[in-house]
């Protein structure tokens, strides 16, 4: 493993254990409510990793901290063992992602499509126009994110007792 790839992992666990857990505006939602939150969403989910424990991520594709954790789970079996992730796009408005965002969940494979994207640098041809139920899918997420006071990507919230 890389030097980068260690100290970045230091950090995202940093943030998910000291940080992450007060961050979702805990002190104002308690565990249940966030779980009243996100579970009608789970289905919009791009669901990766076996594990037992749940981890809820809001990421943004041009976000380069999420790129990085996208990144670093794609690559970390002990990781994908360990958590079973439910990720979701939420917009960074300073990057202008809606469209991209967009493009990824129009596609048969959304989860590919954002490994090409955010792993590989790779590009996808965005359609003319994205279907109402994308951006309905888009707008659910959006909404819980906003309840949830999501401001900062990646976004992580981990419920190990939520089941």
């Amino acid at each position: 493993m890389s030097l980068m790839k260690a100290i970045l992992q230091i950090y995202f666990f940093f943030e998910l254990f000291v940080v992450g857990t007060q961050t979702v505006s805990a002190a104002t939602l308690t565990t249940g409510e966030i779980a009243a939150l996100i579970r009608p969403i789970e289905h919009h989910a791009m669901e990766y990793g076996e594990g037992k424990i749940k981890a809820y991520v809001f990421i943004d594709p041009k976000c380069p901290y999420s790129r990085s954790f996208i990144s670093m789970i794609h690559d970390n079996q002990k990781m994908l063992g360990m958590y079973h992730y439910y990720i979701f796009f939420y917009e960074l408005k300073r990057f202008n992602t809606h469209k991209t965002i967009g493009t990824i969940y129009s596609v048969p494979s959304p989860l590919n499509a954002m490994f090409e994207i955010m792993v590989a640098g790779k590009n996808i041809k965005p359609p003319a126009a994205l279907s109402p139920q994308v951006e309905e899918k888009i707008g659910d997420i959006e909404n819980v994110a906003q309840q949830l006071n999501v401001t900062k990507r990646p976004y992580l919230i981990i419920a190990k007792e939520w089941n």
